[in-house]
């Protein structure tokens, strides 16, 4: 048997269409590297969880080491200072790019910077240490892209994802930071890509006000050309096809979300046990919908082990009011004023406006139109009226 092609969880072998996201960034990193300055403002992927987004940036920042960018990666985070963890991954980088003794002298700055700003405790008022933070952040982004523009580089190209998750003064610090490097007279070559949950629309111009520049795209679920792709390209690679009957059950089975599309891909590899020259069959993919059901209801257990009495109630609503459509989707989105009549209060009550904001943050439900609210995870709400009684929710406060 050939290992699976398919990676559920990390980084596909193929990602399959993002072509028009990859092409945004190719052309901001394009920018740079001509200008030898910041290409613009933030660039920015939002959309539901599993749709991929971490798996483009890690793509993006494949492909800008190919470019000729030193680039770095970083993850937001609300628990950790974000100033001593850009050091220590520039040093990271900047050691892997093995430019010896002509980064002796910034290495020792920022392991510097990592050992003093990061200490817990620090004597320094909050309005000091803030702005601190945000130098260090400005000037260790900014003498790295210089470093590495003059040793044969293009400059520096930084990747952050979970961008809603990072503290709010790290934000407004990388904010302000592209906003001086678009400005510089003389030019600084950085580039910021992120990536994140649809929060990221109001938490990127919560930081800044000049986040409202921010160029935003949306990742959405996967054509079925793209589905087809995910599947079949890589499996090519190893003398494996799909028939065109086993392809588009597949299709309708994963609805274009990329993670069913790898979970179903490594259960019907799993049952085929192909080797070169061996064909995937529907009978093959009817048992990959039921590994792939049988790993999502792990997921859905664990989203919602995390939530609190009064927001399973509101989940609970939510996937009861929810109306069910004849197409691939079977769910559509459910109205506010629906799932308060349910819950049997006011649209306008305070639990109820609480619950949805913390849901939304949280990234299980979004917004697709105004007054509307559908779960992210396609499938959940079924999974909910399936798998949750209401008569077992908690009625007390959280």
């Amino acid at each position: 048997m050939i290992p699976s092609p398919y990676s559920p969880g990390a980084v596909p072998h193929y990602l399959a269409g993002r072509s028009r996201e990859l092409e945004a960034i190719r052309e901001r990193l394009a920018r740079t590297k001509q200008l030898g300055r910041a290409g613009g403002p933030l660039l920015a992927f939002y959309g539901s969880r599993g749709l991929g987004k971490t798996s483009l940036l890690r793509r993006a920042q494949s492909d800008a080491e190919d470019a000729g960018f030193l680039t770095v990666w970083a993850t937001g985070r609300d628990d950790v200072d974000f100033a001593p963890e850009l050091a220590r991954w520039l040093s990271t980088e900047l050691r892997k790019a093995s430019f010896g003794g002509r980064a002796k002298s910034l290495l020792g700055r920022l392991d510097k910077v990592a050992l003093e700003v990061g200490v817990p405790g620090a004597k320094l008022g909050a309005e000091v240490s803030a702005h601190r933070h945000s130098a260090v952040i400005e000037e260790s982004l900014a003498a790295a892209a210089t470093l590495a523009r003059a040793h044969d580089r293009n400059g520096l190209a930084v990747f952050v994802d979970e961008f809603q998750e990072a503290r709010l003064a790290d934000r407004r610090s990388l904010l302000i930071a592209l906003q001086h490097f678009n400005g510089a007279v003389d030019g600084c070559p950085v580039a910021i890509i992120c990536a994140g949950l649809p929060s990221m629309l109001t938490a990127v111009p919560d930081a800044a006000t000049f986040g409202e520049r921010t160029d935003f795209n949306q990742v959405d679920l996967l054509g079925e050309v793209a589905v087809a792709e995910a599947l079949r390209i890589p499996a090519e690679a190893v003398a494996v096809t799909w028939t065109d009957e086993a392809i588009l059950a597949a299709i309708a089975a994963a609805r274009g979300y990329p993670q069913h599309v790898q979970l179903l891909g490594d259960g019907a590899w799993a049952h085929a046990r192909p080797l070169p020259g061996s064909t995937i069959l529907p009978e093959h993919v009817r048992h990959g919908v039921e590994s792939a059901a049988r790993r999502l209801h792990t997921l859905y257990m664990s989203r919602l082990a995390k939530l609190t009495p009064t927001q399973k109630n509101f989940v609970s609503a939510m996937a009861h009011a929810t109306p069910t459509g004849t197409g691939p989707v079977s769910e559509e989105p459910v109205s506010r004023s629906s799932i308060a009549a349910y819950l049997g209060v006011a649209p306008t009550s305070g639990a109820v406006g609480a619950a949805r904001q913390q849901l939304l943050e949280r990234g299980l439900i979004e917004s697709p139109e105004f007054g509307k609210l559908q779960f992210t995870l396609p499938g959940f709400a079924a999974w909910v009226r399936e798998n949750l009684d209401p008569s077992e929710l908690s009625t007390g406060n959280d």
